[in-house]
């Protein structure tokens, strides 16, 4: 038998990992542009259209952010994949390449809702009410909708590969309990929960942990690729 070393599929994984953390990082900072300009009550369309008016670049910003983003996420969610395969289910992996590449496609979405400032500001010249009615549309399908989807598919694949990667032993344990923290983002369905049997609160502690699986996918996702870098190239059998 003959050994040789697979293309650089693991290179590829961990480039990828890093970008879409990387990536992932900017748009988080992106969308925080707003109280750090002034703007601090942002769940007003009025206060909302200002910010556009005066920083609508901001918005094109992180529409670019997120595709790349997406696109990162695309390869890597495949490469990481191929890596894992290795070793474990198939199953499995064809699962947790699945939650990858919808985390892709639902930040993509956001995307290009982030690009579609212009509209917005077009139609709020026309008539103020729907400048209004346009942001707050995009608003709740965006950072409501598209944007909570993608950080739970995203949250949920670093989950799930962390599982594999400890079952298996393909990744290292200390990277694997960090890939735990994304976990917390399924805290946010005690929100409607608690609502529904009257609560008027978000429990303090449990909100920190929701808030901090952004923090923590962002940085596993960083954490992976470096390791996934830093590993040697394996070798394989070739009849």
């Amino acid at each position: 038998m003959e050994t040789a070393q697979r293309p650089g599929g693991t290179r590829i994984a961990g480039i990828a990992s890093i970008i879409t953390g990387i990536a992932g990082a900017a748009w988080f900072y992106l969308e925080s542009t707003p109280p750090r300009l002034g703007f601090d009550d942002t769940d007003s369309p009025a206060v909302s259209l200002q910010f556009l008016e005066q920083h609508a670049i901001v918005y094109a910003q992180s529409g670019v952010t997120l595709f790349v983003m997406a696109i990162a996420l695309i390869i890597a969610s495949h490469a990481v994949s191929e890596v894992l395969a290795r070793r474990a289910s198939l199953l499995a992996v064809k699962v947790v390449t699945t939650l990858g590449t919808l985390s892709a496609a639902f930040f993509f979405m956001h995307g290009v809702l982030r690009l579609g400032v212009q509209p917005i500001l077009y139609v709020n010249g026309l008539r103020e009410e729907w400048g209004q009615t346009a942001y707050l549309v995009s608003q709740f399908a965006g950072i409501h909708g598209f944007a909570q989807a993608g950080i739970t598919m995203l949250c949920l694949w670093a989950v799930g590969i962390s599982i594999i990667g400890f079952r298996t032993r393909a990744l290292p344990i200390g990277v694997c309990l960090l890939g735990l923290v994304p976990g917390f983002r399924l805290l946010g369905i005690l929100g409607p929960i608690l609502k529904s049997s009257g609560a008027d609160e978000f429990p303090g502690g449990v909100w920190i942990l929701f808030m901090a699986s952004i923090v923590g996918v962002m940085l596993w996702c960083l954490v992976v690729g470096i390791v996934l870098l830093l590993r040697p190239t394996p070798s394989v059998e070739l009849a």
